[in-house]
């Protein structure tokens, strides 16, 4: 398989906006050498512009993104075309490359997506390609998110740098969640099934869900869906399923505003009996005893 270059960083941290700003050059243009001390993202709205990072070229056009990694020697080759984009300079504790196939990239996503589905997003990591080329409506959303970071970044109010900081965040995470959703949608539409069958599973997680059921919905072979799951996801359906249901019923619990029956037939379980036999296998405990830790 294919090696692609990737950055991943854990969003327990966040990034420190440096600097941004707009480019236009005229042609022909030809970028300098450097080897920066910080991350530097490029937004390429207009022209054409080739650079090597390293020892890889890329050819850059309008639509494309491009993210250069701090310490890493980058310069540009001679073209005969003007180039016009966005560049945002910035720091992030953490982040750094990785290399991976588009089968592992998405195998990785989906599987941090089932674990982050039960816990918390922080333990999802941040992932993102070097170089993507997102679709146009995709694009759109983010020239306007990075238009709103540069009008930002030139003000001086209080809390202006923690304000600019979220900013990128939000821009960043609109990246990767955009880029995701192509790759996976328009690359692997079997790599798509499982995260499918976990959205299902999460909006429907309060009713009967049998494979039966799973079937007519997707339109495919039970087996097949399971091996398929389990592939992406490290679980079978079933077993996400049963921990999900536990994971928001500990959530009940705690609000100790409901009963362990109203709360069993809320999460989708036959009866309160059953649901407190399931929860102990996962917990150790009754959810009476959880209640009131």
């Amino acid at each position: 398989m294919k090696s692609e270059n990737y950055i991943i960083g854990s969003l327990t941290n966040t990034p420190t906006f440096s600097l941004a700003g707009e480019v236009h050059v005229p042609a022909p243009n030809k970028h300098f050498q450097r080897s920066s001390e910080d991350w530097i993202l490029y937004i390429i709205t207009d022209g054409r512009m080739k650079i090597t990072e390293v020892e890889k070229q890329y050819t850059l056009t309008a639509g494309d993104i491009m993210i250069f990694s701090p310490g890493k020697h980058h310069f540009g080759h001679p073209v005969n075309e003007r180039i016009d984009y966005y560049y945002i300079h910035f720091f992030w504790n953490g982040l750094h490359d990785i290399s991976m196939s588009k089968e592992q990239y998405i195998q990785h996503k989906t599987k941090r997506h089932q674990i982050s589905s039960i816990h918390s997003e922080s333990s999802e990591p941040f992932l993102l390609p070097k170089y993507f080329h997102p679709s146009q409506t995709s694009f759109n959303e983010i020239l306007e998110q990075t238009h709103l970071l540069l009008k930002n970044s030139t003000k001086d109010f209080i809390y202006q740098q923690s304000k600019n900081n979220a900013l990128l965040l939000l821009l960043l995470i609109l990246m990767a969640q955009t880029e995701f959703t192509r790759i996976l949608y328009t690359e692997s539409s079997k790599a798509s099934l499982p995260l499918l069958i976990l959205d299902f599973l999460k909006i429907n997680y309060s009713n009967k869900i049998t494979s039966t059921l799973l079937e007519q919905h997707f339109h495919h072979n039970f087996d097949y869906m399971n091996r398929r799951f389990k592939q992406y996801t490290g679980t079978t359906i079933f077993a996400f399923l049963e921990k999900y249901r536990i994971e928001q019923g500990k959530k009940l619990l705690k609000s100790q505003q409901f009963t362990i029956s109203e709360i069993a037939d809320s999460l989708g379980f036959c009866n309160a009996f059953y649901f407190s036999k399931v929860f102990k296998k996962h917990e150790h405990i009754t959810p009476k005893e959880y209640q009131h830790i």
